[in-house]
């Protein structure tokens, strides 16, 4: 019988709850209620465009999507994402001019084998099709649900619609990128969200990104014609179109590791404290990993508006934040949170995080750089129901001339693959010179944290007395972990496997 070795982005999109976290005690500061934005896989997305008004006969649309879904996976070249897509674009142009109608996974396939894919490591390069590209509308009553889930496991998604008409047949036909939804701070969705959020290469209205509200599964386009239950939604007029098919671009996680096709997902959550009377109006960091970065979130607790540049070889952003719109009042804590995915390797780094004032620039705050070696498990593919699942780790630092009082609060989150011990780890931290770190602590989990579930973490396996000082040279912490697990290398297949070890 064949052994099932399950890839943990496979694992993750079939878990309906995650973590169940105890929450007790202090934690340290959080910032006051403010609003959130919804989730967005990436913010700014790419939004590949005709020109506007659009020309007739420009049937492009699918070809625009496909290069916003490649450009999000980290394919082609430029300093932003919005850069890569229109160079994406361009090749597809080249291949199939404008006039030329089709759907997204022809374009995307390909991209992907054609000679403009100078990354065939990168690992993103599974596409799927669910649904159809007939009149029928998508017969998933839980789509919506399915359509956040890809997008927070880090696929890229592509929607594909048409319009109803009264009487046989359906209008015409039109492709969409998705990034996110009207629901924030959820890793896995458990009801349909009530929006989807787009980027559409054929209108701009209230900017690049698009907020729409669906219908509903049975209740479809209220004020027109319809083709049956589907995904409605209210745009491009009274007559709602509805959605026919989505196509997704996924990472391939080999059960091979010498085939170069893993990916991991890591997370480095940096909270600091406004000090000064004056009102922060921004906020500047650069945050980077050792590795090409595939694809990325970085946000924070606060509302503003983000202008990221990819610094390249492609190992860094630098995060510029405009928070104008609702400065930063002294004593406020603000989170800084980075994900990225990335090619098999977890580390991430700040680097000059600072804020300003509109009468000048503040103190940085230190430099952090850390990473979590984990060996690897001999013959991994030997093993039944062999899986991977998460460090979690917490720590607090201080500035040697405030000592009573932290500079930063920071937790992360470290992926380890089916073929790595779940047991073993060492932590590594470097950052700027004389800075002390207090209150290392780690667990473990097999379920992925939201940036809330993290910071709501109080049980820890591991707790580390030693207050340990910063330099260029990482200091090294062991992690062991040797019968402390429920499913220790060898017995994992769980369904329990989701729960937070306490």
């Amino acid at each position: 019988m064949k052994r099932t070795i399950l890839s943990l982005w496979a694992r993750i999109a079939l878990l309906v709850a995650f973590l169940a976290i105890q929450v007790s005690g202090c934690v340290p500061p959080v910032a006051p209620a403010v609003p959130v934005a919804p989730f967005m896989k990436m913010n700014p997305p790419a939004d590949s465009d005709k020109p506007l008004p659009v020309p007739a006969g420009d049937n492009s649309c699918w070809l625009h999507t496909a290069a916003n879904m490649l450009a999000g996976a980290g394919y082609g070249t430029g300093t932003t994402v919005q850069a890569r897509a229109n160079d994406i674009w361009a090749d597809m142009n080249a291949q199939y001019g404008t006039a030329n109608g089709g759907w997204m996974d022809a374009a995307l396939q390909w991209w992907l084998a054609s000679t403009n894919n100078t990354w065939q490591a990168n690992p993103y390069t599974l596409v799927t099709v669910y649904g159809n590209t007939d009149c029928g509308p998508w017969a998933n009553a839980n789509g919506a649900r399915d359509i956040g889930n890809a997008l927070r496991v880090c696929n890229m998604v592509a929607l594909g619609i048409r319009w109803p008409q009264t009487g046989p047949g359906c209008q015409g036909g039109h492709a969409i990128t998705g990034w996110g939804d009207d629901i924030t701070r959820t890793t896995t969705l458990t009801t349909n969200p009530g929006g989807v959020r787009v980027t559409d290469s054929d209108t701009d209205t209230g900017g690049d990104v698009q907020a729409y509200t669906y219908d509903g599964y049975t209740n479809p386009n209220p004020g027109g014609p319809n083709e049956g239950n589907g995904w409605y939604f209210n745009a491009y007029g009274t007559n709602h179109p509805y959605i026919i098919q989505i196509v997704t671009l996924s990472p391939v996680t080999s059960t091979v590791s010498s085939s170069g096709k893993n990916s991991v997902r890591v997370t480095g959550s940096y909270r600091i404290q406004q000090t000064l009377e004056q009102a922060a109006s921004d906020l500047h960091y650069r945050v980077g990993t050792d590795v090409d970065i595939l694809t990325y979130r970085t946000w924070l607790d606060w509302p503003g508006t983000p202008t990221i540049t990819e610094n390249q070889p492609r190992r860094e952003l630098t995060v510029d934040w405009d928070l104008k719109g609702k400065k930063v009042p002294q004593g406020t804590w603000v989170t800084i949170s980075t994900e990225f995915v990335e090619p098999s390797w977890n580390a991430i780094s700040y680097h000059d995080v600072h804020f300003t004032y509109p009468d000048g620039v503040g103190a940085k705050f230190p430099d952090l750089a850390w990473t979590i070696e984990t060996p690897r498990i001999d013959k991994a593919e030997a093993i039944p129901n062999v899986t991977g699942g998460y460090v979690i780790g917490s720590f607090d630092v201080y500035d040697p001339k405030i000592p009573n009082e932290p500079a930063v609060h920071y937790r992360l989150v470290h992926q380890y693959l089916y073929n790595q011990s779940p047991e073993f780890h060492t932590f590594l931290l470097a950052g700027t010179p004389g800075f002390k770190v207090k209150n290392l602590r780690f667990t473990h989990s097999y379920g992925y944290p939201t940036e809330q579930e993290l910071w709501r973490i109080e049980k820890w396996m591991t707790q580390v007395d030693e207050v340990y000082t910063l330099s260029d040279t990482p200091v090294r912490i062991p992690i062991n972990w040797k019968g402390q697990l429920p499913y220790p290398e060898g017995l994992r297949g769980s369904s329990e496997r989701n729960s937070i070890v306490k």
